[in-house]
């Protein structure tokens, strides 16, 4: 299976005997459609992501590889398609697009429920959406235009709607003249964030009693006109501690005259904000927290960079290629510790190998594991001396971790980490070892 040429792929990188020169993007798959992509979510399994396409189409493929498993075409006049977010309850998707917001069973891709706008002197249409994890709400941002004026100024505000009965909650802000373009909410459901271009506010609301607690200011007010045009790119809160937000774009109103584009991290709490990794010459772009929130990861439409937000430095920069061309939005696979994304009409998956960071020639570190495959009883014998491990992880090929385990300080006459996996089935399996330094990874099968 797919996912076990995955476990292969992260062996050869861990066990390779020549000499490894700094952090790659190893791809994994990648498939082309006949329509543009819109979004792209990842389904509760792990094993299977949603894309919607522009000419109303639904696809449900495989994360191992990329292969379409089941589709679904709307023939009538409100197709599925545009942004749209997977419930709490994981059986259903709130989709909207231009004047539709909608409520569909993933199951069978049924219409449940539907919201269009009313006609009037403005022409109403919705451009992203994010979901309350405890409420049914849909928090969505709404844009506009006059229709009699003339006046074809884009404006947009934030709003609330019951995605269950399809009612308009409240309205958490007037339409103003600037573009809403990136909205959030905490796992946890106590904050919504948003971003806007222009002159570009971070917004910050208290979602237990919907009030307004942060306006962080983005934009020089002290330039001319010309100066205070900001673009703003992503928005994510921490799943560590929701206080903290990172956000990307382009920014006027510099921090410590440093760089005026990137990723930036705002604490609520503190109103504290900083540019991560201040020095690094990097782009902004869509934004992936990874490694335990250790690394983000940054596409744009020409480049993926890499910020290790441990070390505060830039650890990968590299342009895009013809196998790997996501530039859009990227969305994290903790199950399969990779990446799928999408440009276009493409779609890709790819891994970062991190390992590769340290210029070490492996011939001299080798670790080896034994029996291969195995009934039962796994040695694994490290040629590092005095390695102090916290941790090791048995992961079975669906992604769970079915044993884990942590272990004291090996010393130079014991070396060797042994592990049974005699009651496990038959099957392939990932061992998993963090160290305090390193992290080393195997591919064992069990007969």
């Amino acid at each position: 299976m797919m996912l076990s040429k995955l476990f292969t792929i992260l062996a050869t990188i861990m066990l390779i005997t020549t000499t490894l020169q700094g952090s790659d993007l190893i791809p994994i798959w990648n498939q082309s459609l006949e329509d543009t992509i819109q979004d792209i979510e990842l389904l509760p399994n792990g094993k299977e992501f949603m894309i919607t396409t522009s000419d109303g189409e639904i696809q449900i493929r495989n994360t191992d590889n990329g292969e379409l498993i089941r589709t679904h075409v709307d023939n009538s006049n409100q197709f599925m398609n545009g942004y749209f977010e997977i419930t709490p309850d994981s059986t259903r998707a709130v989709m909207c697009i231009s004047g539709l917001l909608q409520l569909i069973n993933l199951e069978d891709f049924e219409r449940l429920n539907f919201f269009t706008f009313e006609d009037d002197t403005i022409a109403k249409g919705f451009k992203d959406i994010a979901l309350d994890p405890i409420k049914p709400y849909a928090y969505v941002i709404v844009t506009g235009r006059e229709k009699t004026s003339g006046n074809n100024e884009l404006r947009s505000k934030i709003s609330i709607y019951n995605y269950e009965t399809m009612k308009l909650v409240e309205d958490l802000t007037d339409y103003n003249s600037y573009e809403y373009t990136a909205i959030a909410v905490s796992d946890d459901g106590k904050y919504l964030a948003t971003l806007n271009n222009g002159k570009a506010y971070l917004k910050v609301w208290d979602l237990a009693n919907m009030e307004l607690i942060r306006i962080e200011q983005l934009w020089d007010g002290e330039s001319s006109n010309a100066d205070w045009w900001c673009i703003s790119k992503d928005i994510q809160f921490s799943k560590i501690n929701s206080d903290d937000v990172y956000y990307s774009g382009f920014f006027t109103n510099q921090i410590k005259d440093k760089r005026k584009n990137g990723v930036f991290k705002f604490n609520i709490f503190s109103s504290y904000r900083s540019r991560v990794v201040e020095d690094g010459q990097y782009d902004e772009g869509k934004i992936a927290l990874f490694d335990n929130e250790k690394r983000l990861l940054i596409s744009d439409t020409s480049s993926i960079y890499v910020l290790n937000l441990e070390n505060n430095e830039l650890e990968y920069s590299n342009e895009l290629n013809t196998l790997i061309n996501v530039g859009g939005k990227v969305i994290y696979s903790n199950i399969n510790n990779s990446f799928i994304g999408f440009s276009g009409i493409f779609i890709d998956e790819f891994i970062y190998d991190f390992q590769t960071n340290v210029n070490t020639d492996q011939s001299t570190v080798k670790n080896t594991i034994s029996p291969n495959p195995t009934t039962g009883n796994v040695n694994i014998s490290f040629n590092n001396k005095y390695l102090s491990f916290f941790r090791y992880d048995v992961i079975n090929d669906s992604g769970q971790v079915i044993l884990s385990n942590d272990i004291g300080f090996l010393q130079p006459t014991n070396n060797n980490l042994n592990i049974n996996i005699s009651s496990f089935p038959t099957r392939h399996y990932l061992i998993r070892v963090n160290s305090e330094m390193e992290e080393f990874t195997f591919n064992i099968i069990k007969e």
